[in-house]
């Protein structure tokens, strides 16, 4: 039987791609490892399990999100600066991608989880609004708990946290479709070893909404598929009625 996720993907029809070598990382033999889209190495379960062997061998995967295709790794300093590099941008923080609210309680206890977090992750997660919480340092750090059940499937065999971001080279647009992806991966141009799980062509969807949350109230930083109205009801204590795009 084909095993579907959640929001009717298929999830028996992911695909697994690689770019680079990585013999160490997947069994796979080095003269078999693709750097386009144009061999397919594993797909359904497999395709996973490639996916975490990579991300246990410090690789980065692309993977879908609710709104567009994004590049992350295991939350490690030497991973990010990998991503950063790759997406050819200065070290900048990334996204923690979260199962879950409690894999983000348990992974960073220095943040604080104010009554706005608290409302706003309860209406909006899993979905397509990233939180700026305040962990003490000038940044904070931007958290997500994304809807699509293929990053969802990969965070809950991979431990329950990853940091990502878009896949585009900075200034470009992020990729939202199979062909884009796989144009952002050969114009990037990375080098070792790098997956993609491919979930198809994701919807035409605005990037996520991104929120800073501060003690003396919200700062709407990127206005996305979640509506500043809608943040704005679910402060008020209204339902977030029509507030993702």
């Amino acid at each position: 039987m084909r095993q579907r996720g959640g929001g009717g993907i298929d999830i028996a029809a992911v695909k697994w791609y690689e770019w680079g070598e990585s013999e160490a990382a997947s069994g796979v033999a080095a003269a078999s490892v693709c750097r386009s889209a144009g061999t397919v190495l594993a797909e359904g379960v497999a395709a996973f399990d490639r996916a975490v062997a990579l991300l246990d061998a410090q690789g980065v995967v692309v993977h879908p999100t609710s709104t567009v295709y994004g590049i992350g790794g295991r939350p490690d300093p030497a991973v990010d600066a990998r991503i950063s590099a790759i997406k050819q941008r200065p070290l900048a923080p990334l996204i923690r991608l979260a199962g879950s609210r409690d894999a983000l309680v348990e992974a960073l206890p220095a943040v604080r989880w104010t009554g706005a977090a608290r409302r706003l992750a309860d209406a909006f997660w899993p979905g397509p609004l990233t939180l700026v919480l305040d962990d003490g340092s000038d940044a904070g750090v931007a958290a997500r708990v994304d809807a699509h059940p293929v990053v969802r499937r990969l965070l809950e065999r991979a431990g329950g946290l990853l940091t990502s971001t878009s896949l585009n080279v900075t200034g470009g647009p992020p990729a939202r479709t199979r062909r884009e992806a796989s144009d952002a991966l050969s114009s990037m141009r990375p080098e070792g070893s790098v997956g993609w799980l491919d979930a198809g062509d994701l919807g035409d969807s605005p990037p996520s909404t991104l929120v800073r949350l501060r003690d003396d109230g919200v700062d709407v930083l990127r206005e996305g598929a979640v509506t500043a109205v809608g943040i704005e009801r679910v402060l008020r204590g209204e339902g977030p009625r029509d507030s993702i795009r």
